[in-house]
C-alpha cells in the first residue's frame, strides 16, 4: 500500500508585537519551554505527520534551527526552517512551495497555539481525507456588535457564527491551487481557508476544545500557564 505523505506547516514568522515584549511570542518561555516547542511536540509525536516546515523571521532563522535541533535531536522526522514573508500569506505560500512533491495533506498551524492534541489532528485528518478541507472552530459566546466611528450600528446574530482556529487541513492540490490563484488575483487574507472558500471549494468545520487558544498577549500567556499547571490538557 502506497504511503500517504502529510506535511505540517507551523508558522512562526510573526513579529509578536501585541505581546509587548522584546522577545517574539513564539520564543517566549511557557513553564520553562519555548511556546513553539510545546506546539511542535504534537507534530513530532503524531504518526500521521511525516515532515514539518517552519517559516520563521529571517533574522531568527539560526536561532529557530538551533532551538528545534536542541529539543528534537533524537527525532528522525524531517523538518525544515525557511524564511517567512512580509505577511502571513507570504510565509505559508513559501512553505507550500517547499513541501515534497508527493505531499497529500497539509496541516497549517500557528506556532503559538500549543494546546492542540493528537486526537484533534487525527479527527481533522479523517475529515480532510473525505472532504479535502476542514477547519477547527469554537462557538462565539459573547454578543457581537458592528461599530462605525463612535457608535454601535448593528447587533450581529451569533447563532451561525464561529471562530476559526488551526490547524486547518487541506489536500495539497486544493490549497496550492487556491494560493496560486490568490496571488494572480491579488487577493489577500489572514486565513487559509478563506482562500479556498473564495475560489468556490467547500470547507468542513469541526468543533474543538476552547483550550486550543492562540497566545497573542500577556493574558493569553497567563491562561496558558494555568492550563499546564492544572493539567487541563
Amino acid at each position: 500500500m502506497e504511503k500517504i505523505l502529510n506535511t505540517a506547516i507551523v508558522c512562526a514568522a510573526g513579529s509578536g508585537i501585541r505581546m509587548g515584549s522584546s522577545v517574539k511570542k513564539q520564543w517566549l518561555p511557557l513553564k520553562g519551554i519555548p511556546i513553539i516547542i510545546h506546539t511542535l511536540k504534537k507534530f513530532f509525536s503524531s504518526s500521521i505527520i511525516h515532515n514539518i516546515i517552519i517559516p520563521a523571521p529571517e533574522e531568527d532563522l539560526d536561532f529557530c534551527q538551533e532551538l528545534i535541533a536542541k529539543y528534537f535531536h533524537d527525532s528522525d522526522k524531517p523538518w525544515l526552517v525557511i524564511p517567512g514573508g512580509v505577511e502571513r500569506q507570504d510565509s505559508i505560500f513559501a512553505a507550500l512551495q517547499h513541501c515534497p512533491g508527493d505531499t497529500n495533506m497539509v496541516f497549517i498551524h500557528d506556532a503559538v497555539r500549543p494546546f492542540i492534541t493528537e486526537e484533534l489532528l487525527d479527527k481533522l485528518y479523517d475529515i480532510a481525507l473525505k472532504e479535502k478541507a476542514v477547519v477547527p472552530v469554537t462557538r462565539i459566546k459573547n454578543t457581537v456588535k458592528k461599530i462605525a466611528k463612535d457608535y454601535i450600528v448593528e447587533t450581529v446574530p451569533r447563532e451561525n457564527l464561529v471562530q476559526a482556529l488551526t490547524p486547518q487541513v487541506f489536500s495539497y492540490e486544493l490549497i496550492m491551487s487556491a494560493y496560486f490563484k490568490a496571488y494572480e488575483d491579488g487577493y489577500i487574507s489572514t486565513d487559509d481557508s478563506a482562500l479556498v472558500e473564495y475560489y468556490g471549494a467547500k470547507v468542513r468545520y469541526q468543533f474543538c476544545s476552547e483550550l486550543n487558544l492562540k497566545i497573542t498577549d500577556e493574558l493569553d500567556l497567563f491562561f496558558a500557564e494555568k492550563i499546564i499547571e492544572n493539567k487541563l490538557i
